[in-house]
């Protein structure tokens, strides 16, 4: 009995890799390009040869690379997940993009907003897309979230408490040293899991305009900083707070919503989205779909790379949410606040 709508039938499935087999490739892209009916992973590639051959072993993948560039050169691949160290996105995804390849990127997009330019530019001239893999928007509460703001449940959005905070990198990957490495990350927790953050009041709430803020290390023994705050204004001149940090056991991921008309409170954890009336209207809890209306971003990505047509989280909008992340950086250090547009640092 067929068991699936392709079974059977003739598929021009999309050939798909992994650059990087660290835990954010074991846990996520890897499994969802194996459990899709749409691709096939030909292969994985990572500069540790040991570890790329036990992932293609573990997972039933038929290839294994160590070199990226002869991967991609090998005319076996048309989509790949780059799923490497921040500071090593753009001269992989920029190669990837030359051979005009379809590339779905971890985030950050980059360390740098010359370096995002670059990327942007390359995606630009090339023949496929380049896709910033900001998670959170393909989660139901945010999509459900997006959906009663533009219905105006709440009326005109005056301010918003957005928090992402969890309990630090270690638990989630253990061999991933590179987290408290500046040179390599970029950053601590502000660009490891406030771009989240960033994207996230981007994506609902639209540009913002200025900022002030503070990033420090509290409570970790490392460089970096485990936490950092904001005070935000959009160009609409709705007025917010943006909190992230690594030092937050149980982990809190919620937003506070205050329009005209209620409030809106958003709790990924829960996960829950209830709704507050004014004017003794009552209290309102708004079901959450048990999945993303995409099916997930791996799963977006590859219908996106079927159809050649240009994903929802551009290359655009991850250089977006690293420059909330930049203005951070730039106003702790500076003592100032900062507007947007940034200079990037090739202009400075």
């Amino acid at each position: 009995m067929i068991s699936s709508e392709t079974e059977g039938l003739e598929t021009d499935n999309l050939r798909a890799a992994v650059i990087g087999t660290g835990a954010i490739a074991q846990r996520l892209h890897i499994p969802a390009y194996r459990t899709s009916d749409l691709v096939d992973l030909v292969a994985v590639c990572d500069v540790e040869e040991k570890k790329a051959a036990t992932v293609a072993e573990e997972f039933e993948i038929d290839s294994y690379y160590t070199d990226y560039t002869e991967m991609l050169e090998s005319g076996s691949v048309d989509a790949v997940s780059v799923c490497l160290p921040n500071h090593l996105h753009k001269e992989v995804v920029c190669t990837a993009l030359e051979h005009n390849i379809h590339v779905l990127c971890e985030k950050p997009i980059s360390t740098s907003l010359a370096e995002a330019d670059a990327m942007i530019d390359a995606a630009d001239a090339s023949e496929a897309f380049l896709m910033i893999d900001q998670t959170e928007r393909f989660n139901p509460v945010y999509e459900k979230t997006k959906e009663v703001l533009e219905k105006e449940v709440i009326g005109d959005v005056l301010s918003v408490r957005s928090r992402f905070s969890h309990p630090g990198p270690e638990g989630w990957s253990p061999r991933s040293t590179w987290f408290t490495d500046a040179d390599t990350s970029g950053g601590g927790a502000l660009i490891d899991i406030g771009v989240h953050n960033a994207d996230l009041i981007n994506h609902l709430f639209g540009s913002v305009s200025s900022l002030s803020g503070y990033s420090e290390t509290l409570s970790m023994d490392a460089d970096v900083e485990d936490t950092a705050v904001a005070a935000l204004q959009f160009e609409d001149g709705t007025l917010g707070t943006f909190e992230t940090a690594w030092r937050t056991d149980p982990e809190s991921i919620e937003m506070q919503i205050v329009g005209e008309e209620g409030v809106l409170y958003v709790d990924k954890v829960a996960p829950s989205l209830r709704l507050e009336l004014g004017n003794d209207c009552g209290t309102v809890d708004v079901p959450i779909p048990e999945q993303s209306k995409y099916g997930g971003p791996v799963e977006h990505f590859i219908r996106s790379a079927r159809t050649n047509s240009e994903p929802t989280v551009t290359g655009r909008d991850g250089k977006s949410a690293l420059e909330v992340v930049m203005a951070i950086y730039q106003s702790s250090e500076s003592g100032q606040r900062v507007h947007f547009p940034l200079e990037t640092e090739a202009d400075k």
